[in-house]
């Protein structure tokens, strides 16, 4: 087993202090937005051997294994992009990455999201309340799904309509309303004033998730994260389509071709102790450790431990090693059978 250096990323919606605080460090007085456990090529780990500092990729290699999936600590002090992801057939037609792109966000601090749809009466419910534009409540009244919503949204001029719809958020939160729509559109509209996706808000579910609990996504499952530390867990990929909230390329077209309007993703919440998350996917399994010891037996795979919270040890026949929160362990298949334990939290990545 050996302990990972992760690959800090510095994206301008990161937070300045999160997970450095997480880690028990000084702010580096950038943004720091996620921590990267993997092999992407895009931010890859690395790991400290007798002969030197080699990349994760390498370490893995030597021992003929594979890693799938990619693990990351986030910290989102503004809006990420509307976005989703393509599975495994569309990535494999035009995308850089031929990896399909499930992912599980397991909150490590009060998290938000958008996440998946509305059904079409909640749907139009909210939109009326808010007073989205005729055109668009007639669409979503009599929506199969929201395809050609989506498409009249972000394909034609919608300044005035985001103005509007902005303005009356306003109007009902200085009212006393309380309307989580209402104010998840202020907090992205600060960021983003004149984003048309901002109309797409009210057709989609708002989760908070408190510390522990997670949302499995498919491919294909529309999503934004807006504020707060989580562990993410997702097939090896960068492919990412965005509908809005970022100043980088959005692609509509695309999006609508491999937009899951079907997916609505439910809260998972664990129990205490030793949990298992339900992930629908071959890529990977999520458990939580939560104050107490686990014997991990022989596997097939390759697994990761990320410490959240106080000291995480792990012990095999071999060797032992202590995570201190914020910091994250590859455990090869030839390490065998291992002991997690630990006071706090601790994360184990099942290959």
């Amino acid at each position: 087993m050996d302990l990972i250096t992760g690959y800090l990323q510095n994206y301008e919606w990161g937070s300045y202090n999160a997970l450095a605080d997480l880690r028990g460090v000084n702010p580096s007085g950038s943004p720091e937005a996620e921590i990267w456990f993997g092999v992407h090529p895009s931010g890859p780990s690395t790991v400290e051997r007798d002969s030197g500092r080699i990349t994760l990729q390498e370490a893995i290699d030597l021992e003929e294994e594979e890693m799938p999936y990619l693990v990351k600590i986030l910290a989102a002090q503004r809006p990420l992009s509307l976005q989703t992801h393509p599975d495994q057939i569309q990535a494999a037609s035009g995308f850089d990455d031929n990896r399909s792109k499930p992912e599980m966000i397991c909150a490590l601090t009060p998290f938000q999201a958008l996440c998946g749809f509305k059904t079409t009466s909640e749907a139009y419910e909210v939109s009326t309340r808010l007073q989205l534009p005729e055109d668009l409540l007639s669409m979503i009244k009599d929506a199969v799904d929201f395809s050609q919503v989506i498409k009249s949204i972000l394909t034609k001029d919608r300044k005035r309509d985001v103005e509007f719809l902005t303005q009356k958020c306003k109007e009902l939160i200085e009212g006393g309303s309380l309307s989580s729509e209402a104010e998840t559109i202020i907090k992205v509209a600060k960021e983003y004033p004149e984003d048309p996706s901002l109309l797409i808000v009210p057709m989609m579910q708002i989760h908070t998730l408190k510390p522990g609990e997670a949302l499995f996504l498919n491919p294909g499952v529309l999503h934004a994260y807006l504020e707060g530390v989580a562990l993410e867990v997702m097939g090896s990929s960068d492919n990412v389509v965005r509908a809005g909230f970022t100043n980088k390329e959005k692609d509509p077209a695309t999006l609508l071709k491999i937009l899951d309007f079907e997916a609505s993703p439910k809260i998972q919440t664990p129990s205490p102790g030793h949990y298992m998350y339900q992930t629908m996917t071959p890529e990977f399994d999520l458990e939580r450790i939560e104050g107490t010891a686990i014997q991990v037996p022989s596997r097939e795979g390759t697994d990761v431990v990320v410490s959240t919270l106080l000291d995480t040890v792990l012990t095999s026949e071999k060797e032992e090693l202590i995570l201190k929160p914020g910091s994250a362990a590859w455990v090869p298949k030839t390490e065998g059978s291992y002991h997690i334990q630990t006071e706090g939290i601790a994360y184990r990545v099942i290959g």
